[in-house]
């Protein structure tokens, strides 16, 4: 999810370092912006900043001074309902503020509500945890170019009712943590039956795989993790990643409130507030 953490750090971008919301100035709208997850067996975890004015000098002390640390976040499933808890610092993300929850789970197939109250103002969301993969199974082929590398793919059963689509991360031990592949499987969900895909990992140039690219080397113990999304939250991030693609920026940034990306967050707000049915494996490259 190291992607997402850093195309927030753009669509952070756009009014004022107020700690009080102004929804309108200067020609801009000011927005909270949500970047929110719920997983099946886990808590809920939510990261909100306002935006920042494009005006203004884009860099870390900026974006931090944007994060919105007093807000009141509440979730439920329905039958009941929590307030986050805020204060944590997450410095596998950025902006690393954290709130998450303690007492409610992700369980698949249930809906789950989010509601963000700041500065008078409240915003909400819903959003569906999928149900598990069925049948998944990988395998490795041979990169004809280069002996020592291998290709990962992935094989499982798609439900065409079911509406999913599937985002895949990846762990070498050399990186330390998972790095995404910039792919959304079945983005169009219009896929049935057995399919196979390829993980295909991006590394930045910092990563210790970067030698590799978008292939594994033989030897390695490689953690995988591929996470079913449900149909709304295919529309965000499908749009995301061909908004990110089309403007050239990339893993960097995501710049600003964009009419093509699919926020499923109400107004005054913006963002995603996304379900997700993790599985991980580990994986030998043989």
């Amino acid at each position: 999810m190291k992607k997402i953490y850093y195309i927030f750090l753009l669509l952070i971008l756009l009014p004022s370092c107020r700690p009080d919301l102004n929804y309108e100035i200067r020609g801009y709208t000011e927005k909270i912006i949500v970047e929110g997850y719920i997983n099946n067996g886990e808590f809920a975890k939510v990261y909100l900043s306002l935006n920042v004015p494009l005006w203004k000098d884009i860099d870390s002390v900026t974006v931090l001074e944007n994060v919105i640390r007093t807000a009141k976040i509440s979730i439920s499933d329905g039958s009941k309902t929590e307030i986050l808890t805020g204060g944590f610092w997450d410095y596998s993300h950025f902006p690393p503020h954290l709130y998450k929850g303690f007492d409610i789970k992700g369980v698949a197939g249930r809906t789950y509500s989010l509601k963000v109250e700041y500065s008078g103002y409240s915003v909400e969301s819903q959003t569906t945890i999928p149900y598990p993969i069925d049948s998944l199974s990988f395998t490795t082929s041979d990169l004809s170019t280069n002996d020592s590398l291998q290709i990962l793919t992935a094989t499982f059963y798609i439900d065409p009712a079911r509406k999913n689509s599937y985002r895949a991360f990846t762990k070498k031990k050399k990186d330390g943590y998972y790095i995404e592949t910039p792919i959304l499987y079945n983005a169009d969900l219009s896929l049935s039956g057995m399919n196979s895909f390829n993980i295909s990992p991006k590394p930045s140039e910092k990563d210790s795989s970067y030698s590799e690219g978008s292939y594994f080397a033989k030897g390695d113990t490689v953690l995988v993790k591929l996470c079913a999304i449900d149909s709304t939250s295919t529309q965000f991030f499908k749009a995301l990643t061909l908004f990110s693609t089309t403007v050239g920026v990339g893993d960097l940034y995501f710049i600003g409130e964009k009419d093509a990306l699919k926020s499923n967050i109400t107004s005054p707000g913006f963002g995603i507030w996304s379900g997700g049915n993790i599985q991980t494996r580990t994986v030998i490259i043989q």
